[in-house]
């Protein structure tokens, strides 16, 4: 892809950054824009893994300070993914993770306490933003899970997902805060951030709470903290929290 061609889907204020850098020179004229009708490329940040998140500084910049928190949170992503990013093989190969994930360092206490920000988080939003009743409550205990346990609860999860029954209040708070997501207006200089980086953000590990979580500075402020920053920190620590009742949270590994 030559410089021409990319100046058709990216800001002006891009190119001069990614002609400077061979690095990202390199994956950005590998990338087939027409076939991934994407202007920029949708695992940009999976190139960028093992410390080199710094070569977005340029980009990012262009953006102020939530730019800079942006490429902050990445770095954060990067380290706590650090030892997952690559698996030896009883062949001898080495196979490559497509998507970040933290392996599970759970300290029950911190993470019960970072599950207990995450419940009052949510019931802020539907307190002070969305003005409705939470499905979970503040006080809801926190339920543990590994292995065989952990499993059984994705799979309720992913089948309450696909049927709409049972009914789990992860649902319905994935819907709302997804929604509300949508909704908020970005501060002007960083509608076009987001907008070219959505999807990459997304494929770092599948999940939008944890794309959302990134973008959060990007938005007008609002009168509540980053909601969805306890989720990325229980992310950090290998642990997905999922609202199995409304009086119960369960933390389980990735």
């Amino acid at each position: 892809m030559t410089l021409d061609e990319c100046r058709k889907y990216l800001p002006e204020s891009w190119l001069e950054p990614i002609r400077q850098d061979p690095l990202l020179w390199e994956i950005f004229e590998e990338h087939d824009y027409e076939l991934e009708q994407e202007a920029v490329p949708p695992f940009l940040i999976q190139e960028l893994r093992g410390g080199n998140m710094e070569h977005l500084r340029p980009i990012l910049s262009l953006y102020g300070a939530p730019g800079l928190q942006l490429l902050e949170s990445l770095k954060e992503i990067d380290a706590a993914s650090e030892d997952t990013a690559e698996l030896r093989l009883p062949t001898g190969q080495t196979a490559y993770a497509g998507y970040f994930f933290a392996n599970p360092a759970i300290d029950p206490q911190e993470a019960t306490k970072t599950a207990k920000r995450y419940l009052r988080a949510i019931c802020q939003v539907y307190d002070v933003i969305l003005r409705k009743p939470s499905p979970v409550g503040p006080k809801a205990g926190v339920l543990l899970l590994t292995g065989e346990e952990a499993r059984a609860m994705r799979d309720r999860v992913h089948q309450a997902f696909i049927h709409g029954k049972p009914y789990l209040p992860e649902l319905q708070v994935r819907d709302d805060l997804g929604d509300l997501f949508f909704d908020l207006p970005f501060q002007e200089e960083c509608q076009e951030l987001s907008g070219l980086l959505d999807e990459c953000l997304y494929h770092i590990s599948n999940d939008y709470f944890l794309s959302y979580a990134l973008q959060w500075p990007l938005l007008r402020p609002l009168p509540i903290e980053n909601p969805f920053r306890p989720f990325f920190d229980l992310w950090k620590m290998g642990l997905t929290p999922k609202l199995f009742r409304h009086d119960q949270i369960a933390l389980i590994d990735c």
